[in-house]
């Protein structure tokens, strides 16, 4: 972005920006539309059903859409706005690893309701493991966004992309790690098939909770497809070709982000396990206590 400018005019054409393009307008308006209508459905099912820490991942993944493409919607008008080009690019650029986040809280309250013996780790590892990734992620990438959109020289502009780089790319590494772990669930379910916990069969067998898991597979593809998308787009630098053009960044963040956060609005979490969301979890902490005790109570083998 050109220090020089302030606003778009004879000597400060748009394409010269931070972004290269004057942000449409009506895109904007719509995606703010959609983000904040997200945002109120699910702080009403997130009470409602009192699913609190999936909600509090999503009232922040959605907070910080809305802010981000409102911060769009100023810079159309003029795209050298610093402190707009700011808002935008650290909101859109951290808002998806807070439904990410939301996804893997899920994760460990469908292995109990299917069986913890089954999976490989305690279902509360799953939980532990991918937020603190998470952080991770959203650390590196909230920290680039703003070296980037604060910089002056070239040098800074791509150490800043060079961090946001690294949490993309870190965020794709846990989400396809998450995959495999997922996968590998599977395959252990049907070998197991017969070992499935009775009190929660109600649960596996309703239509809520089979649409939860096809719910949880678009978000999971929404959000992986809108990574690789980004890492593609910033591996190339600020000026390349992929990162001036606003349809793809429309089509294959915007939209698939959209996707993801509607996804869970039509099959809730709270809906798929009723009124166990909350139990399920601390059944799996109480149950990964219960773990420790007895390996402690063990006696050492022969021999120690």
């Amino acid at each position: 972005m050109s220090s020089n400018c302030t606003k778009v005019g004879p000597d400060c054409p748009a394409d010269g920006s931070g972004l290269s393009y004057p942000p449409s307008l009506v895109a904007s308006i719509i995606f703010t539309v959609i983000f904040c209508t997200s945002l109120a459905i699910h702080m009403f099912l997130g009470i409602k059903l009192r699913t609190w820490s999936f909600l509090a991942c999503y009232i922040l993944g959605s907070t910080s859409e809305a802010v981000g493409y409102i911060g769009r919607i100023f810079l159309h008008s003029n795209p050298y706005n610093l402190s707009t080009f700011l808002v935008q690019i650290v909101c859109l650029t951290t808002g998806p690893a807070f439904y990410s986040a939301g996804l893997y809280l899920c994760l460990a309250r469908i292995i109990v309701v299917y069986g913890e013996k089954i999976s490989r780790l305690r279902p509360i590892w799953y939980t532990r493991i991918f937020i603190t990734c998470d952080i991770i992620s959203l650390s590196l990438q909230g920290a680039g966004g703003g070296v980037a959109s604060s910089a002056t020289k070239q040098s800074t502009l791509s150490m800043g992309n060079d961090i946001m780089l690294a949490g993309l790319i870190f965020q794709i590494f846990t989400l396809a790690l998450f995959a495999i772990l997922c996968l590998e669930f599977v395959w252990r379910l049907r070998r197991n098939s017969n070992n499935l916990k009775i009190e929660f069969q109600h649960i596996r067998e309703s239509r809520q909770f089979r649409g939860f898991l096809v719910a949880a597979v678009v978000t999971f593809v929404t959000i992986f497809i809108r990574c690789v998308y980004r890492v593609v787009e910033l591996a190339g630098g600020w000026n390349n070709k992929l990162q001036r053009e606003e349809t793809p960044y429309i089509i294959l963040e915007s939209a698939m982000i959209s996707v993801a956060v509607f996804a869970f609005s039509i099959f809730h979490p709270g809906r798929a396990f009723g009124d166990t969301y909350d139990n399920l979890h601390t059944t799996s902490k109480r149950n990964s206590k219960e773990e420790d005790a007895e390996m402690k109570l063990m006696p050492p083998p022969v021999g120690a």
